[in-house]
């Protein structure tokens, strides 16, 4: 009899104990939930106070993204802590309904956002650009991953509970705002990034192939053309001068091709082929011969100074001088354009030997067309000075 008594004890103790427990756990759940909910309520009224623009695109997006993956590991962290047995109570059922109903209103502001980016589209950069559409994905994965938390630790909940008979009714309305705020989220969510990634325009740099062998073709033509250039003394002024216009001309077919380069990159992000690199090198390749044939005319226009008039020579001497500014300005806009292609690449690390031998090839090009444009510019400026023209 007394061992029965006993174990009856014993018995009562362990349920005793179960029943704290459970208690327990329900406070412990019910404040880590009231946490999340503090958290989740601070980071609606964050994404509310942002007004993108483009010259606080990153900081501000870089921010919220911050604190929603920190949310976003909360809840998992949390949910991840609830264990069988649980007794749940209207109170806990509430603060995660009020969880859950922060979410659509996190989706609706990330909605807001992405169309605001899509606003910034022709006034912002596209490396900011590209930044703020990583930013604004991550944001949309982080609360699509707390939406998906919260629905699991209903889910967890209504599986552990001890006493889901008492709560039936309490559990089925949370399960079912659940529902609809997850559809909520959803669809805000897609749009969202519908928004972001109609903005991503990815443009194979072999669009540019053509333009660029275009421009390596007329180069090589002129470079032809002024190589065949015989200075005489009675045509010295008309032959440069017009000399002087065709590569002007072309000078202004280098900036249309970087124009077009540059329009490219205020919306789009681009992948480097290696026909893309090669004709950039050739295409300094050709501009460092053009300046050498043009630097090579000061040994003729030398030669002949003598036998020349005044006025013919003076002429000439700022033909030579308008066509070394010209070729140094090409220089520059090519160099610029290999910058703006590599500054747009998604695929520099697949490439990255190429483009580095490309790069050193194009600067060494570049190098000595510059060193052939100073030595024009100084044999006609220090000409000019000397004979006073």
């Amino acid at each position: 009899m007394l061992d029965i008594k006993n174990r009856l004890k014993i018995v009562l103790f362990m349920s005793a104990c179960l029943i704290l427990q459970a208690g327990n756990v329900r406070a412990d759940l019910l404040q880590d939930v009231q946490g999340l909910v503090a958290q989740a309520q601070k980071l609606d009224v964050q994404l509310k106070s942002i007004t993108l623009n483009s010259n606080l695109l990153c900081g501000s997006m870089a921010a919220a993204n911050l604190s929603a993956h920190n949310l976003a590991n909360s809840i998992s962290q949390v949910n991840d802590k609830i264990v069988a047995p649980i007794q749940i109570d209207s109170v806990t059922l509430a603060a995660i309904d009020t969880l859950s109903n922060v979410m659509p209103s996190l989706a609706s502001e990330n909605l807001r956002l992405s169309l605001d980016l899509k606003q910034l589209v022709t006034v912002t950069k596209a490396i900011d650009l590209k930044d703020g559409i990583v930013a604004m994905l991550q944001l949309s994965d982080d609360i699509g991953s707390m939406a998906d938390r919260i629905g699991e630790m209903s889910d967890k909940i209504l599986v552990m509970s001890d006493n889901i008979g008492l709560m039936a009714d309490r559990i089925i309305v949370t399960q079912q705002l659940q529902s609809q705020n997850i559809l909520l989220v959803q669809q805000g969510l897609l749009q969202s990034q519908t928004n972001a990634l109609s903005l991503v325009s990815v443009v194979e740099t072999s669009t540019n192939d053509l333009s660029l062998a275009k421009l390596k073709a007329d180069g090589d033509l002129l470079v032809a053309q002024l190589s065949a250039i015989v200075l005489n003394p009675l045509t010295m002024k008309t032959q440069l001068k017009t000399a002087a216009s065709n590569v002007r001309t072309y000078l202004d077919k280098v900036k249309s091709a970087q124009a077009t380069i540059l329009d490219q990159s205020m919306h789009s992000t681009s992948y480097i082929s290696t026909a893309s690199l090669i004709n950039q090198q050739n295409i300094t390749i050709m501009l460092s011969t053009m300046a050498t044939v043009i630097d090579g005319y000061t040994v003729m226009i030398n030669s002949l100074q003598t036998i020349t008039s005044r006025q013919s020579l003076g002429d000439s001497l700022k033909s030579m001088l308008q066509m070394s500014a010209d070729i140094g300005l090409m220089a520059n806009r090519i160099l610029e354009m290999g910058d703006v292609v590599l500054a747009m690449s998604d695929n520099i690390g697949m490439v990255a030997d190429q483009v580095l031998a490309a790069q050193q090839i194009q600067n060494t090009n570049i190098a000595t067309t510059q060193a052939s444009v100073l030595a024009t510019q100084i044999f006609s400026v220090t000409l000019i000075k000397n004979l006073a023209l």
